[in-house]
């Protein structure tokens, strides 16, 4: 495939995908646990993001092509077909859930401005994306730019407003407690979607340099927006009155400044509608690996020649997303989508301990820092991280996350009885 993306529009791929709509659902129910050290619960999340972000730093630099997770499994344990069969269908899964909820959000966020049947809009964002997708990487690089600094332009509009009050930066000197650490068990969610980024390794220009710089600096510049945007909403609102909103950015704004809680939802459409196709836009590139691999259909790797985009594939996830819409249960979909994201974590970061272990003379472009008697420590505490996350989730989640696992696993063995 072409490679068309710089360093910039990498950065603001990531950038785009982690801002999208993800802090507008649990900054209010982190503040009902963390209360004042909000903020804190923003700076251990991102933390717990990067530990696991620099081994996909180091797996893709080793592995810089499309399909990521799936590709990741298939080079380092070739003997275990069934752990990369996994992997990438758990994290098309992912994607295509994100995609799903978050265009019926879309969808919610436009009847403010336009009255259209919901089901009717989502699917229209799912159209259009899809064709801008298919019309090249570096078309939809320039739209996510746009969307991004749209988005990026609402949470500053909110910061300004919380810089206003005299309580700004009170809650710098909340105490210590749990809390802030259940706090971040709920916001590490905002900060998924560095993951997705790795998928257009194959398309960077200079991925070993590249990949790893613009994952380090979208984390960066997220979590100062984010903390800012903690300090403000503490500024704004009590952490009771925060738990209790469902629209925490918009009802904060709207006791202070009215017009900007209208703008504010605006620009909402610009941050759904940005994750709708950065998902889409993963979701194929992993469809393209496993088709690369043999575990898709052969016809779904046919790329176009003069757009240079995997269209079939592109088409496939389209359809499958369209499957996702029916249910209509955006919490519940969007909480499964963020378990299977973790539980592909765990593996990633296993992996990266396992090939260091069994090849550590491999040359390495970027390498996690920090080793004890060979032994990586930041993907061991990543693992533990990402494992501690896993208990922080309804019941109903878990019933259904576990349901998917064992489907695709039951999926792998007919496939592979088939061929056999």
């Amino acid at each position: 495939m072409q490679k068309s993306l710089g360093l910039l529009m990498l950065i603001f791929y990531a950038t785009g995908m982690i801002l999208g709509a993800g802090v507008y659902s649990v900054i209010g129910k982190a503040a009902g646990v963390a209360h004042e050290g909000l903020w804190l619960s923003f700076v251990l999340a991102a933390v717990a993001a990067l530990l696991t972000a620099l081994s996909y730093a180091e797996l893709s630099t080793l592995f810089p092509k499309a399909g990521a997770e799936y590709v990741y499994m298939k080079e380092i344990f070739p003997q275990r077909k069934i752990l990369s069969f996994l992997c990438g269908c758990l994290m098309i899964f992912a994607a295509i859930c994100t995609a799903s909820t978050v265009a019926l959000s879309f969808a919610a966020y436009l009847q403010d401005f336009f009255k259209a049947p919901e089901a009717l809009i989502a699917v229209a964002v799912l159209i259009f994306f899809t064709l801008v997708n298919i019309w090249g990487v570096r078309e939809s690089g320039w739209m996510n730019i746009v969307f991004t600094l749209v988005e990026l332009s609402g949470l500053l509009i909110f910061i300004y407003a919380g810089l206003k009050q005299p309580d700004f930066g009170k809650a710098l000197s909340a105490p210590l407690s749990w809390g802030i650490v259940n706090g971040a068990s709920l916001i590490f969610f905002a900060y998924l979607g560095f993951e997705s980024m790795v998928n257009l390794a194959e398309e960077a220009k200079e991925p070993e340099k590249n990949i790893p710089r613009a994952i380090l600096i979208s984390l960066a510049l997220t979590t100062v927006v984010y903390v800012t945007v903690g300090l403000a909403a503490l500024a704004m609102m009590s952490p009771d009155d925060l738990e209790k909103s469902d629209a925490v950015l918009s009802d904060a704004l709207m006791r202070h400044s009215p017009e900007a809680a209208r703008a504010l939802g605006g620009i909402a459409l610009f941050a759904t509608a940005n994750t709708v196709m950065i998902a889409l836009l993963a979701a194929s590139r992993i469809c393209l690996g496993m088709a690369r691999g043999r575990d898709l259909p052969k016809m779904f790797s046919a790329i176009l020649p003069k757009r240079q985009s995997p269209w079939l594939a592109s088409l496939l996830v389209f359809a499958l997303t369209l499957l996702f819409l029916p249910l209509k249960k955006i919490e519940i979909i969007a909480s499964v989508s963020s378990f299977v994201t973790i539980v592909v974590f765990i593996i990633v970061n296993a992996a990266v301990v396992y090939l260091r272990r069994k090849d550590p003379a491999r040359k390495r472009p970027f390498r996690v820092p920090g080793a004890i008697a060979g032994w990586p420590v930041l993907p061991l505490l990543a693992a533990g991280i990402a494992l501690f996350f896993l208990f922080h989730f309804e019941e109903q989640v878990y019933y259904v996350g576990f349901g998917i696992v064992i489907f695709v696993l039951l999926v792998y063995q007919a496939l592979h009885r088939r061929r056999a």
